[in-house]
Formats: C-alpha cells, structure tokens, sequence
C-alpha cells in the first residue's frame, strides 16, 4: 500500500510517517506541507491512500479534495485532522473522502482504516460517528428512510464497520455478486455513487451507528 501524508506541522508529519515506516506492508510514497505540495505530488507519483489535514497553507484540504474530484485518476483519501466539527465531516464525504480521522487516533486504527480505505471501503472513527454526523440533519427533514428494508440497514451497518464485499458475503452466506446487487439497489435509494457516501447518508438520518 502506498500512503501519501499531507500536513503543515512538520512533527506530527514526521511522526506518522515514521510510524508508517514501520509497517513491512506500507510504502511513504512521499510527504507534503501544503495543499498546493500535495497536488504537485499527486500530480506525478502514484499512491493508493493519501492522509490529508483539514488546515494547511494555501490550499486546505477541503480544496484538494474538491479539486481531486475533477480528476480522472485520485487516490482513495482519508482526511487526519484535529477538529471533530460535524461541518468538517460532512463536507470532506460529500468532496469524496473515504475516511475520517481524529489525530488522536490510535496506531491500530489508523492502520485498520488505511487498510480498509485502500481496498475500496470506507472508514469513519468510531467517536464521530452517530453523536456528530447525526448533528448535521435537519431533524425535520424525513429523507429516504422509508425506502429502506431492515436487510437494507444491516448491509450499511457492516459498510459502516468497514467489511469489503467479500466480507459482507461471507457473514450474510450470499454471493459476491448477490452483495454488489444490493449495494447498487441501496445506493440508489439513497441517490449516492459510493460506499462512503451512503454511510454518511445513512448515519446522518440515524439508521445506523
């Protein structure tokens, strides 16, 4: 896995790429001080998950990802940041991050969500989970609960823990393919393209935890 790691303070930069450095099964494929250093790399190495702040000079990383969204080629993101404001989480999904991060994670999450992030999950700390995300609906707003069966919202559950198809195959004893099929139907329930989205759908109206 390559990992790419965006931050402007320099110590907590060096500190989880040395932390990294340790792992056999983790490539630093390179380390950036601002938004606009970042996409310069990007632009010419590749990675599979980028570890991005939320503040830095220049470009923050609310504007990478959003410029990242119109490129045809991006790595899977997953935002590191100090500040658990539900508008920060919410805004890094809906701009394609499929992870969010408090730096107060521990190692063996961290390295859980990179994994997760890099086979194409979605990961979101367990502590901004439910008691933040759900801050940012309106609570008059029904949404598309209704459509919604109870196989629908133990499919999202597990999305939300973090389990690949195949995962979610062998706990339900179904095919893969019986797996992709229900995601396509709940994606388009939910109007979403991925499975980040649709957990923060799903946790923003309270159906899963």
């Amino acid at each position: 896995m390559k990992v790419v790691v965006a931050d402007d303070h320099r110590i907590v930069r060096e500190g989880i790429c040395m932390l990294l450095a340790r792992e056999t099964d983790i490539e630093l494929a390179g380390e950036a001080s601002s938004g606009e250093e970042l996409l310069e790399l990007l632009d010419t190495t590749e990675c599979d998950v980028v570890l991005l702040d939320v503040r830095m000079p220049n470009k923050g990383g609310l504007e990478v990802l959003e410029e990242l969204q119109g490129w045809e080629s991006r790595p899977q993101v997953i935002v590191l940041s100090m500040h658990d404001d539900p508008t920060y989480v919410r805004r890094a999904i809906e701009l394609g991050a499929s992870g969010y991060l408090l730096k107060s994670v521990a190692k063996e999450e961290l390295l859980r969500a990179l994994a997760v992030v890099a086979d194409g999950g979605s990961y979101i700390q367990g502590e901004i989970t439910a008691p933040l995300i759900a801050r940012m609906v309106d609570p008059n707003s029904a949404g598309p609960v209704g459509s919604l069966s109870l196989a629908d919202i133990d499919m999202l559950q597990m999305l939300a823990e973090g389990l690949d198809n195949r995962a979610i195959s062998e706990r339900l004893a179904v095919s893969e393919a019986v797996v992709k099929a229900h995601l396509r139907s709940i994606y388009s329930h939910l109007e979403v393209k991925r499975r980040s989205e649709a957990v923060a759908v799903a946790l923003r109206l309270g159906v899963i935890t």
